[in-house]
């Protein structure tokens, strides 16, 4: 389906930057400056065909500087956007947190009928060598065809193809070039030379619905998936390592009234357990003691899944939801939205935690046959 009427969402970022020049440090448009769309953008935007073009800029930011509140903003300008007749929309976003908001905009617009796809660079538009105008007019072949969902689409440079990753399996792994991974799947499709080409099957996002009960209206009655976003900051997201003082933790947890708690586990997903001050399964206890959710997730799925080792079943035990197949960046922007949607109900949450919702959970690998097994009649 060719579609016509696209949204493009600026929100700042390297790609809403100049370049510094003789400077160090690139220099973010602003203000007056700012207020109509890039003059840059006109080649890719001509390349995508005819269309109508409605612009919004909800916030002007380096990605860095990004808050939950922004993510709530960006949302309510795609919803404004499709309320006006956006067929499809395109959003202008810093590298260094764009897989955040991608997760974050996949649970919040969830039951939106259109693609959103995210895209940056990894240069200002004005530097020679930036490859912004590779990504948006690879993000806007994307947008001609993908089915309704949140994506991210990168190419890295001014010429090589791009990837088309799901907004809840995708986060930065390094700095410049190819910047962006899915380590559980990999990638969905490519585009090159105009063409966007699919690599793996995915489902399309799966709404809450008012029978499931998770979203509330305002007389408290189940009103399906919420179209209003909300996100609550109050979680907080760690890796594991060796001689953590989670004892430490406990005070934050208790001073700034944390709700949720998501730890990466070692790869293996193990986790240290025991009774001193650096006990994963001690510190699990503590917060679920006090009403909150705690989510454990490895860097990566497993290819195959193998025998789990004796500090899991200890760590499920002390109260940890075990997502091996969610990215740990995921999972705290779920657990954010996941507690607005349930009013930090913790039963509720846990619930809606191991609810997939916009294809977040990646599939694990299954056990590999025993020595032998195949020999067996």
């Amino acid at each position: 389906m060719l579609r016509q009427r696209l949204g493009l969402v600026l929100t700042g970022g390297t790609i809403g930057s100049t370049s510094p020049g003789d400077a160090d440090v690139v220099r973010l448009v602003r203000g007056p400056n700012a207020g109509g769309m890039p003059g840059w953008l006109a080649g890719p935007l001509a390349a995508f065909g005819a269309h109508q073009l409605t612009v919004a800029r909800p916030v002007e930011l380096h990605s860095e500087e990004a808050r939950p509140a922004d993510w709530e903003a960006i949302a309510a300008s795609c919803r404004r956007l499709a309320a006006r007749g956006a067929e499809a929309i395109c959003i202008l976003h810093g590298s260094d947190t764009m897989a955040h908001t991608a997760a974050a905009l996949s649970f919040a617009l969830a039951d939106l009928e259109i693609p959103v796809v995210l895209t940056g660079s990894n240069l200002p538009p004005d530097d020679p060598e930036s490859d912004a105008r590779n990504n948006v007019g690879s993000a806007l072949v994307a947008l001609r065809t993908l089915p309704r969902g949140v994506y991210l689409v990168f190419a890295g440079d001014p010429e090589s193809s791009a990837l088309v990753h799901l907004g809840t399996r995708v986060r930065k792994e390094r700095a410049s070039g190819r910047a962006f991974v899915s380590p559980n799947g990999g990638p969905v499709a490519t585009v090159e030379h105009g063409r966007l080409t699919r690599l793996v099957p995915f489902s399309e996002p799966q709404p809450l619905l008012a029978r499931e009960g998770f979203a509330r209206d305002a007389d408290g009655a189940p009103a399906g998936h919420p179209t209003v976003a909300r996100f609550d900051a109050r979680v907080l997201e760690l890796r594991v390592h060796p001689g953590l003082p989670f004892a430490a933790l406990e005070a934050a947890v208790a001073a700034g009234g944390l709700l949720g708690v998501v730890a990466e586990l070692y790869p293996c997903a193990t986790g240290p357990t025991g009774d001193d001050d650096s006990s994963l399964s001690r510190f699990a206890e503590f917060v679920t003691a006090r009403g909150g959710v705690v989510v454990g997730t490895v860097s990566a799925a497993p290819d195959v899944a193998g025998s789990y080792y004796p500090s899991l079943p200890t760590l499920t035990g002390a109260g940890i939801n075990f997502l091996p197949g969610v990215l740990s960046h995921a999972a705290t922007v779920k657990l954010m939205w996941a507690l607005a949607v349930t009013g930090g109900d913790a039963a509720r949450t846990r619930a809606l935690m191991r609810r997939t919702v916009a294809g977040e959970v990646a599939l694990v690998g299954r056990p590999a046959p025993r020595r032998g097994a195949l020999n067996r009649s």
